[in-house]
């Protein structure tokens, strides 16, 4: 009999879970006069490679979160925002900025973002992620990104690195030895840095956090940042 009642106490819920349903928007657009790509993501997953041809194309798919019971009591209206969601886009002096516009009446906070972004190798990437995941790889104008809880995987032929992390992971890797000054840094974690596979850099440890430095033959920039976490840098020369 227990074990009824708890079934019938169940279908009810069941019944009236909201529907999970994801919905994905495109867009291809014209990567003339653009520089630098800025992006801002609440939750969700940002994936930037190297369009093959003139042109930027984005498409992000829209998930509701996965807690059905929160839902249910205090109605969230995410299913809502993302029925009425558009990719919003705007250049302005170079720098083209992507989002996803949602409407006003609308509860957009626990709205999964799946972001896949192609544009011009060259350009310079400069974004934030809340909650989530930044992957970059094929890029060589450069990437800025800060993000607060999560992991950063960036595989890129060359260009100045300025990551921060609150809690996560840093990975990078560069096939090329165009680098000067390498800072890494982890308030509380581990950093490493391999160079043609072998360990190197000056590594300091104190209480439960490590930095690095290490001064390479290039120009360009690296300073991997986090407060809580790991830092892992692999240089190459191929």
């Amino acid at each position: 009999m227990r074990r009824v009642a708890v079934m019938l106490f169940l279908l009810p819920l069941t019944a009236c879970a909201p529907q999970r349903q994801a919905r994905t928007l495109e867009m291809t657009m014209s990567a003339a006069g653009v520089t630098a790509l800025l992006m801002k993501v609440n939750i969700g997953v940002l994936t930037i490679t190297p369009s093959t041809d003139a042109k930027v194309h984005a498409s992000v798919k829209l998930m509701p979160s996965n807690n059905y019971f929160w839902d249910l009591f205090t109605r969230s209206k995410s299913p809502e925002a993302i029925r009425a969601a558009a990719i919003s886009h705007e250049l302005s002096n170079g720098t083209l900025g992507l989002s996803v516009q949602y409407p006003g009446n609308s509860d957009s906070d626990d709205v999964n973002e799946e972001w896949t972004v192609a544009i011009p190798a060259s350009v310079r990437i400069n974004s934030h992620i809340n909650i989530g995941k930044l992957q970059v790889s094929g890029i060589a104008g450069g990437v800025e990104a800060s993000l607060n809880v999560g992991k950063v995987s960036l595989d890129i032929p060359g260009g100045t690195l300025k990551i921060t992390a609150n809690v996560g992971k840093i990975e990078a890797r560069a096939p090329a030895l165009n680098y000067g000054d390498v800072t890494l840094n982890a308030d509380i974690g581990d950093v490493g840095l391999t160079v043609n596979g072998v360990p190197a850099g000056e590594l300091q440890k104190g209480g439960t956090g490590s930095s690095l430095t290490y001064k390479g033959p290039g120009k360009d920039s690296i300073n991997l940042l986090v407060n809580t976490g790991k830092v892992a840098l692999t240089l190459s020369s191929n």
